[in-house]
């Protein structure tokens, strides 16, 4: 194994391992956090309080590896279907995550310890503008993330056994922001009125974390795999006559 190889698959294991993790500190705090409630605080509340600065620091690590994780698949996907787009939105994925943990959320609905437990701004408070920013990096790291799902999940399904792979990222693909936009958009908003919309808003905040971060390890574990068994590439490796410019270059 040649050094060059070496470092592809360090960049590619940032985002195969890194997700992974990322996830377990994000869970073991929530389910440690003086006053956090599950089915009733949103993930990005984990950033306020006191402790705020393990999430902090876990979205903005995460972050700066999902960008050396895209470095990795541009090592990677040179030729083939979305070796261009599929970096691309990784570091624009890998920014918002940066992004939203560097801009804090405000604090509501009774956390961190000592807001007011019927305080929800942008909806009977106003918002601060890091909040704003913080819920602007959301958006955008959540459509990075949706995009980046179907342009990797062409590119697998053209591959020996990647339909599986290809699949999953489709229905993350729909899953993601279909919850994103329902939990935060309605169900928050209206979690003041109803213990069941409430509840339906903490389920949703339990579910779009996931979906946000498996992606990011499925895709880098598929290209590691594809070091391994380069026959699983084959079929990705010849440019896409409908994608390829008159150079022979890949879009």
């Amino acid at each position: 194994m040649t050094v060059e190889s070496r470092v592809t698959r360090v960049l590619l294991a940032c985002g195969a391992v890194g997700a992974p993790f990322s996830l377990v500190v994000f869970h073991l705090d929530a389910v440690t956090r003086p006053g956090y409630e599950l089915l009733r605080h949103g993930p990005s509340l984990l950033m306020t309080g006191d402790w705020g600065w393990i999430q902090i620091t876990n979205f903005v690590v995460t972050g700066i590896l999902m960008l050396a994780c895209a470095v990795g698949l541009r090592r990677t996907l040179v030729p083939g279907l979305g070796s261009s787009w599929g970096p691309l939105l990784m570091v624009a994925y890998g920014l918002g995550m940066i992004c939203t943990g560097v801009f804090v959320t405000d604090p509501q609905l009774g956390f961190p310890p000592g807001a007011p437990q019927d305080l929800l701004p942008g909806v009977n408070a106003e918002a601060s503008w890091h909040g704003n920013v913080h819920t602007v990096s959301v958006l955008f790291m959540y459509a990075s993330l949706t995009a980046a799902c179907f342009v990797f999940a062409r590119r697998f399904a053209a591959e020996p056994g990647g339909r599986w792979w290809a699949a999953s990222l489709v229905a993350t693909g729909v899953a993601a922001p279909t919850v994103l936009i329902v939990g935060a958009f309605i169900f928050q908003t209206l979690s003041l009125s109803s213990q069941w919309i409430a509840v339906a808003d903490g389920v949703a905040g339990r579910v779009i974390i996931p979906l946000g971060w498996i992606w990011a390890a499925l895709v880098p574990a598929r290209m590691l795999a594809t070091l391994t068994q380069p026959s699983l590439a084959f079929a990705s490796a010849a440019p896409d006559p409908r994608t390829t410019r008159p150079n022979g270059e890949a879009c």
